[in-house]
């Protein structure tokens, strides 16, 4: 079951202390069972934009809203394909040189923005909307950011990303199934996909996902080994031979002769 999501009415009345629903299968990438409501968030790496769409996904259909900023290339059906509300998202694929009046009057009034990385704000927008975010409760996801934790300068008019993020999920050793020597057609891709930022985040955390499986979907691959759960086989691996080096494995039994 997915976390309960949290309406605006409850956002505008300033309960900003339940969780914005995700699906299950996301769930390991977060230090808590949903979305903290004025987090930030950014997806990076080979299907980033697929990851974050997953994210939202869960929200509009259960009612709530999502934006979706200076992302263009995104397709209609590739978000029906997630699981998304379409009458629950709004599209503004070139904000331009209004992106932080774009941001601010979608703050408090959406869920879920979904913000490509492209998109930049002078240092005071980003503040004055960071705090907002904070205080009204909508989530903002930061799409294909090349750098999101690089440091900013002190009164530095653009930044590697419109905002700090709390949490970076990077996509890393993805790889489609399905094509053969000159023929076939992609079917699905593998991801690990890797989630670390500032706090609790600190620790990463790991998820292997079909990003999306055959039937378009995020799913998790099941039986599939994390480096996590790789360095634990080998701890024990170590312990079991650990316990057997205390066993004489050349042990000579001497030859007793016959009596007569």
């Amino acid at each position: 079951m997915a976390a309960e999501a949290v309406r605006l009415s409850d956002m505008a009345a300033g309960r900003c202390e339940r969780l914005l629903p995700v699906a299950d299968e996301l769930v390991p990438l977060l230090t808590q069972p949903g979305l903290v409501p004025g987090a930030v968030l950014a997806a990076q790496g080979p299907g980033a934009l697929t990851l974050a769409t997953a994210f939202a996904a869960e929200v509009s259909r259960i009612g709530g809203w999502v934006t979706a900023v200076g992302l263009g290339r995104m397709g209609v059906s590739a978000v029906a394909e997630r699981g998304a509300s379409l009458d629950r998202w709004a599209f503004v694929d070139e904000p331009g040189s209004a992106a932080a009046e774009v941001l601010n009057a979608l703050v408090g009034n959406v869920d879920v923005i979904l913000l490509a990385g492209s998109v930049r704000l002078a240092a005071a927008h980003s503040r004055r909307l960071r705090t907002r975010l904070r205080e009204r409760g909508t989530v903002v996801i930061e799409v294909g950011v090349s750098n999101p934790a690089r440091a900013r300068g002190v009164g530095a008019s653009n930044t590697a990303s419109a905002f700090s993020p709390d949490v970076t999920m990077t996509v890393e050793h993805a790889a489609w199934t399905g094509l053969g020597h000159g023929h076939g057609r992609l079917r699905e891709r593998r991801a690990e996909v890797v989630a670390a930022g500032r706090g609790a985040a600190s620790l990463p955390r790991r998820a292997v996902l079909w990003l999306p499986d055959a039937d378009g979907h995020i799913t998790a691959v099941r039986g599939a080994i994390t480096p996590e759960r790789t360095d634990q086989l080998a701890d024990l691996v170590d312990a079991a031979h650990a316990d057997a080096s205390h066993i004489d494995t050349d042990v000579v039994v001497p030859l007793q002769r016959r009596a007569g």
